[in-house]
Formats: structure tokens, sequence, C-alpha cells
């Protein structure tokens, strides 16, 4: 019992020197931002002292995903610092890979405690789908929004999302089919329209990257899954058509208008969302040249397009001398700019890492099990996908998302397995005992 009550008192803790690191960017001043962040460190490695204590024990399932979880969230979180440290820039840049510590924490208070029933991730899900359609609908239709944001401020986040839902919908629907109530069955089928809708009304044309997500995680050795999520592909593809169809629709696809900007770049011009893209992949690689051990940090590089526009390198359209982008829309390209060979290193440990180690719990026999495994490693093929024309990692909601995600289905997948021994365990007792 005093572990316990140690563990929580500990945890909350680091969520509030956490939380107070993430304010420091925002509501104190500069000078309170740097020792916040230092308190969060603290609390981080008094964290790593006291697991030691209450994991000991535990299974090696557990103890190889805690390692898992160090490994590439703390090396996420140390390649930025080192970056920040070695550039010389201000402590409040860290106010984001502090949310992969935060989520390293989140998986032992899962793990430990046990609280979190899985179930109730399947009614949130179920229940994002009407709440998205609903909020696009009413910005797009009412409001006469040009892209649908719903609860976040910027329609690219919004339609990523919606496709991410859509996605664990589409899993559980093929891998739960038997196991969930048929309320339930009806709720996600009718939930993947509504969430392509949404990222429909959202008018982001890389969100559907995500969908691949679905070809990558799922058995397709497996006849009976090979059909359903066929299936499913075809309600995705049947309700994109239908959109296309429809003419006051039709410009959400932005078709037209990735045409029109790649005929302008043709001739030269490249003042448009495509041109721009393009534009900032190049001064993203320029940066990487100029510094490509450890780049030239993440908080220089709206300055440094700035002064590559005005030098002739690229051609990006200036305010006063600045410009409005502060990422390379690129995750790849804005870390090998900001953060070097080093932060390249540190991302792709961060993905591959959490996906082998999901594939580990897909040999379970538990469907409950498999099926986390299968929504966490959907998670980093989506993460992934929006990568390519996003800078995520340079994003609040993204950074609390990706890890907070990544936890909460490795210690659930952990806890089914553990009960899963334990009935086995219980079942060869009686056994013994009958034949006793």
């Amino acid at each position: 019992m005093y572990k316990t009550t140690r563990f929580i008192s500990s945890f909350c803790v680091f969520i509030a020197c956490g939380l107070l690191a993430s304010a420091g960017s925002v509501l104190l001043t500069p000078l309170a931002a740097a020792p916040s962040v230092l308190f969060a460190f603290i609390a981080f490695i008094l964290m790593l002292v006291i697991g030691r204590g209450t994991l000991q024990g535990l299974e090696p399932s557990t103890l190889q995903a805690r390692n898992v979880l160090l490994i590439a969230f703390g090396g996420w979180f140390a390649a930025e610092f080192i970056s920040t440290a070695a550039n010389n820039q201000h402590w409040q840049n860290l106010d984001y890979p502090m949310r992969f510590v935060m989520g390293f924490a989140t998986f032992w208070i899962i793990r430990h405690i046990k609280l979190i029933r899985f179930e109730i991730f399947f009614y949130a899900i179920a229940a994002s789908a009407p709440v998205a359609a609903a909020r696009a609908s009413y910005q797009y239709f009412s409001l006469d929004a040009s892209r649908a944001t719903g609860w976040t401020n910027y329609p690219i986040y919004f339609g990523n999302f919606c496709v991410l839902m859509g996605l664990y919908m589409a899993i559980i629907v093929v891998t739960m089919r038997d196991k969930i109530t048929s309320p339930m069955r009806v709720a996600f089928s009718l939930g993947i329209p509504l969430l392509i809708y949404s990222a429909f009304l959202s008018g982001s044309r890389s969100s559907w990257l995500g969908l691949l997500g679905l070809l990558v995680v799922i058995d397709w050795r497996n006849v009976k899954q090979s059909r359903l999520m066929a299936s499913v592909l075809a309600t995705v593809i049947s309700v994109v058509i239908i959109f296309m169809i429809i003419p006051e629709l039709h410009s959400k696809l932005r078709i037209t208008e990735a045409i029109h900007d790649v005929h302008e770049i043709l001739e030269g011009n490249f003042r448009s969302s495509i041109g721009d893209r393009l534009q900032m992949w190049k001064a993203s690689l320029l940066m990487f040249w100029s510094s490509p051990v450890l780049g030239i940090g993440s908080g220089n590089f709206q300055v440094e397009i700035a002064n590559l526009t005005l030098s002739g390198a690229v051609d990006i359209e200036l305010h006063q001398g600045s410009t409005v982008y502060n990422q390379a829309h690129s995750e790849i390209l804005d870390i090998l700019a900001s953060k070097g060979l080093l932060g390249f290193v540190a991302y792709f440990v961060l993905l591959i890492l959490p996906f082998k180690n999901f594939g580990t719990y897909l040999e379970s026999t538990s469907v409950s099990v498999k099926t986390f495994a299968l929504m966490g490693r959907a998670t980093i093929v989506a993460f992934f996908m929006f990568g390519l024309t996003l800078a995520t990692f340079k994003v609040q909601i993204y950074c609390a998302i990706y890890p907070l995600t990544i936890s909460i289905f490795m210690a659930l997948a952990l806890n089914l397995l553990e009960g899963e021994k334990n009935k086995s365990k219980e079942s060869m007792r009686e056994t013994a005992n009958e034949d006793g």
C-alpha cells in the first residue's frame, strides 16, 4: 500500500511539473519557463527510481514495454534537449517533447493500478463520429467556413484525427465483430462514413494517406479478416465517390486547386499551397546541410527560412521581413533541419520500437489484445503518413495524442494479457484439484 501511495504521489508531482512546463512557454515569463522544464525533468528521474520499485517482479513483457517506451520517448526528448542546448535556444522548446515523457508516466499508472477498462475507449471512439460530423456540418453549412476545423484550430489536424478515429473503428469492426454488441457494431459501421464525411469537410488532402494504415496492420492471410477489410475499404471508396459527385462538396477535395498549383509551378510561380511546400522542403535541406549533426534548432526554422528567402535561395512570400511558416510541412525534413541526424535517428526509433513491440501481442489468443496491438500499430503508421506533409511533432495536440495513445494501448494490452494468464492459472489449479 505504501508503494502504491508513493507511486501516485510522485505521479501527481510529475504531472504538475509537466503542466507547469507546458504553461511556462505561454503564461509565465521566459525566465520561469526554463526552471519549470528542469523541475519536470527532475520529476521524470524520480519516476524512474520509483518505477523500478513498483514494477519489480512483473513479467518480462511489461519490463520490455517499459524499456521500449523509455528508449523511444526518452530518446526523442533527449534529442530535442541536446539540439536545444547545442543551438543556445530557449528552454521552452522542450515544452512539446515533455509530453512524450508524460506519456511514459501514463503507461505506468494504467499498468500498475489498472483503473481504466478497455470498454471505455470503445464507447469514446463510437461517440467521436456523430460529434465530429455535427461540428463539421455546423461550421461548413451554418458558419459558411471554407474548411471545417472541428474542435481543433486547424483543418488539417481535424481531418487527420477523423481519419485516425475511422481507422480505430475499422479495426474494431474487423477484429472484434463477434465480440462487440449489435448496437456497438451498428455505431461503428455508421461511424466510419460519418468520420470520412467530417474529414472530407476539413478539405485536408493529406489526411487520406492515413487510410494506408489499414493495409499495413491487417493480416491479409486471414481470409475472414481480408473480406471484412475489403468491405470496409469499399465503403470508404464509395462514400468518397458520392461526395465527389455532389457539386456543392466537390471543391472540398481541392483537386482542382492542386491541378492549378502544379500548372503554376511549371510556369515558375511557387506562390501556392503546393508551391510553398516545395520551397519549404528545399529550405529544409539547405538548413540540414548547414548543420547536419544537430540541426539548427527547433525554434530557428522561421528565422532561417526568411534569411534564405532574402538571399534568393528559396521563394517564400514574406510579410515585414518574416514568414508565417515555422515548420517544413514534412516531419522528416523538419527533423533533419531542426535536429539533424540525431533527431532523424530518434524519430525512427520513436516509430519502429513501439511498432515492433505491438507485434509481440499479435501472438496472443485474445482478440482484445490483438485489437489494441493493431490500433497501436495503426496509430504509428497513420502518424508517419500524416508526417509526410506536416511536421506533426511541432504541434501540441500531436505531441500529446501520439505518446498517450501508444502508452494506453500498450498498457491495456498488457493488462488483458495478465488477465488471460491469471485465468489460465486458475483453470490449471481447478483441473489439478479435480484430479487430486
